[in-house]
């Protein structure tokens, strides 16, 4: 395949994203990476190769996951499972490609996220329990998947590593249409990782990372052709990460190994098999009670770990396999079949302050500083299969350019766990230099010693057929209508009810999306866009029926590209969610109706080879829209900042001054969150300022960055049970350094 034939227009060529999840040398899977043709051009085509597109298209890089200008991609895979550009989406989507990892030298998944508007990051401190302290998007709770799978549903494995990672895109609000998998579809939003899949070209990696708090990373990346004509492509993805963390205590371990094969014929058919393995260890971290951070006389050491420092740590794993069929069959008519298996479990022990007057644990059982301890432990086991088949076809009808896509997906989650608390280990005294907390033990649910939290056994069945049509007319007015007809299906057997008790939830539900983009002159387009979502809500007790909850949203704003220079989205939103669980003790799930609306703005600027500037800022009323039993009306919900925003510029010196040198430099700032809206708790707001210089040529890549470079002291809330919070991780230094041969 030639150069020539590879530079194809940015709104025709079908350059579908086919992720790869992380993989393990065990289980191999396989990714299609098969591209449709752009429209009227002759014949179909494969594309792998990672090449730089010369001519009109100066600076545009073919990768495995679409082609990116910079720190901009032109395409975004997860929005319509189309590869259409993302100035056509009418919705706010944004992709954060390799290159913007490897300038700002991220660290972690979380580190990444932070560089989109309205979007709050998971505490990557937390093992086992991720949906007590969720990622946020908009408000609202948003989940990370992995090339369009669900993530299991406690965040198991290694949720935070980097080396299989070539993109992260950013969908923002309900997805329902295309996303029914797991327990649901996500409400709102998705954190979509796109995986490395094997390129024709072989090359080889292999690197390093250390810094502060003994941190170490190693890691390899290995692609090589397994035949001449390039028909068998292999790819394998693996790293280590070792990390003693500023907190006492904890030592975090991780690692992931990610095996990719590709059978393909260069031409109109592909097979991916990807298999992944991930596996995270450490002592769960249960944060610090608000009195004594941010409420009270004393203050505890921000370094402290709440709990016995000889505990048992915590793990996680997941492994699995995801198959990708994709065939052409002519200009207009293409499949893609995908199919996923995995297997996920973990395995939690902690010490928490879990009795006091409010219930949360946030403050002192005893006056002034003595609290209440108890001992927990969590248990998880998830098997999970999804297979998601789609028929594609390119046709005109007058002056209309129209994509039509016709899909059903199934999804299968057994999901069966137990929580245990011990009833007063200890208490502590935590105002002294070093608070003597009791030895954990594992609790005994017999209802002396201990309790069962809660003790299930759930059959996830999600089900659904959808139908999408994106139309373009006379090139200026893009139209997108789509609908899903979805399926809920969920047993659910609790025993730590009293008597046990069996609850089935079945719903059935058409949940639209429609949108459309008007293009008022060369690089300024509005658009607006309207969607709906369902889910179910995992480690919510069931004490009667579970409803599933139900979610719409309308978006509207501005979509920027002047000269491919300033690039960009201006969004306002609204998000209204029904069947909300806010409290979950045993025996009680409470519901609500809680809003959100904001505006938000993620702009790009690249004038020249040299400067990439990056600045996004995000507005977020996040409120109960109406009373409950225990919080009012228009009280804020958790963990979200009213304003957000990041900034980051980097300069590359070129092949002049300093050939091969960059440095870069941004911060982050967030404002006051709320930590339990039963209570007048909130942390205050902050910034953290980082900065980095790097070297790069054809076969080194070197870093040296700062994390927190004024060494900022501040609070985030960490809601374990309603009255924690985590401190902000203190001034850090690390240094990275890469070999490609």
């Amino acid at each position: 395949m030639t150069q020539a034939t590879l530079l194809t227009a940015q709104t025709g060529a079908d350059m579908k994203n086919v992720g790869a999840m992380q993989t393990l040398a065990v289980s191999l899977a396989v990714t299609t990476v098969v591209l449709s043709p752009a429209y009227g051009q002759q014949g179909p085509e494969i594309r792998l190769q990672e090449i730089v597109v010369d001519g009109t298209a100066e600076g545009v890089t073919e990768t495995t996951a679409g082609p990116v200008n910079g720190y901009r991609a032109l395409t975004a895979g997860s929005a319509t499972k189309t590869d259409t550009p993302v100035e056509q989406i009418p919705q706010n989507i944004q992709v954060i490609p390799r290159k913007l990892l490897d300038d700002q030298a991220s660290p972690t998944v979380s580190d990444a996220i932070r560089n989109v508007s309205n979007v709050q990051p998971q505490d990557s401190r937390i093992i086992g329990n991720v949906e007590q302290v969720p990622i946020k998007i908009r408000g609202f709770g948003a989940e990370r998947w992995t090339d369009g799978y669900p993530g299991n549903l406690f965040g198991a494995g290694d949720r935070e590593g980097l080396v299989n990672v070539e993109r992260i895109e950013v969908l923002k609000g309900p997805n329902a249409i295309l996303y029914g998998g797991g327990a649901g579809a996500p409400l709102g939003g998705v954190i979509n990782v796109i995986s490395k899949l094997p390129t024709n070209k072989r090359s080889y990696e292999i690197g390093g990372r250390t810094g502060s708090n003994g941190d170490w990373n190693s890691y390899f990346d290995i692609n090589q052709p397994l035949n001449e004509q390039g028909t068998i492509l292999f790819r394998m993805t693996g790293e280590y990460s070792d990390d003693d963390s500023f907190i006492d205590v904890i030592e975090a371990e991780r690692y992931s190994i990610n095996p990719t094969l590709t059978f393909t014929n260069n031409d109109t058919t592909s097979l991916t098999i990807q298999g992944f393995l991930s596996r995270h260890e450490q002592q769960a971290y249960s944060g610090l009670p608000v009195v004594g951070t941010i409420l009270g006389d004393f203050r505890i050491r921000d370094k402290l770990y709440f709990g016995d420092p000889n505990i048992e740590p915590t793990f996680t794993e997941q492994h699995g396999v995801t198959a990708t069929f994709k065939r052409e069959f002519d200009d207009i008519w293409s499949t893609t079949v995908n199919a996923r298996w995995s297997k996920s479990e973990v395995n939690q022990f902690a010490q928490a302050a879990l009795y006091d007057a409010t219930g949360t644990g946030g403050t002192p059982a005893l006056s002034p500083s003595t609290f209440d301890v108890s001992d927990m432990e969590h248990y998880d086991k998830q098997r999970e299969f999804s297979i998601n088949p789609t028929i594609q076809a390119k046709f005109g009808t007058g002056s209309a350019k129209n994509v039509l896509l016709l899909g059903a997906d199934y999804s299968t989650i057994a999901d069966a766990g137990f929580m245990n608390l011990g009833f007063d280990t200890g208490f502590v005294d935590v105002n002294t230099p070093n608070p003597a907390f009791p030895t954990y033990e594992r609790p005994i649910p017999d209802g002396v010693n201990g309790m069962a939290f809660f003790d299930f056994d759930v059959d996830y069945q999600m089900a659904g057929v959808y139908t999408q049509l994106q139309s373009t007319l006379y090139d200026r007015i893009h139209v997108l209508l789509g609908g899903r007809l979805g399926s809920l299906d969920i047993t659910y057997n609790e025993a730590a009810l009293f008597p046990a008790t069996t609850f089935k939830t079945k719903e059935t539900k058409f949940l639209p999306r429609t949108g459309v983009v008007v293009d008022l002159f060369d690089g300024f387009s509005v658009y607006a866009g309207y969607s709906e979502g369902m889910k179910w809500v995992p480690f919510s007790q069931a004490v009667v029926e579970p409803e599933p909850e139900f979610s719409r949203s309308v978006e509207a704003g501005i979509k920027l590209n002047v000269n491919d220079r300033l690039t960009g989205t201006l969004a306002i939103f609204n998000i209204d969610r029904e069947n909300v669980p806010y409290t979950i003790s045993p025996g009680v799930a409470g519901l609500s109706e809680q809003r959100s609306r904001g505006f938000e703005a993620d702009l790009l600027y690249q004038p020249d080879a040299h400067w990439s500037v990056l600045a996004s800022y995000g507005y977020t009323d996040a409120e109960f829209a109406t009373a409950t039993t225990t919080v009012a009306a228009g009280t804020r919900v958790a963990m979200i900042p009213e304003h957000s925003g990041r900034f980051w510029v980097n300069y590359e010196f070129g092949q002049t001054f300093i050939p091969g040198w960059s440095v870069g430099a941004g911060v982050y700032a967030a404002s006051n969150q709320t930590i339990n809206p039963q209570y007048d708790w909130e942390t205050g707001g902050y910034f953290s300022v980082d900065a980095k210089i790097g070297y790069e040529n054809e076969n080194i890549r070197a870093s040296i960055s700062i994390q927190n470079l004024t060494d900022e002291k501040y609070y985030t809330p960490y809601t374990w049970f309603g009255g924690q919070v985590a401190p902000g991780a203190p001034r850090a230094f690390y240094a990275q350094l890469s070999y490609k041969f």
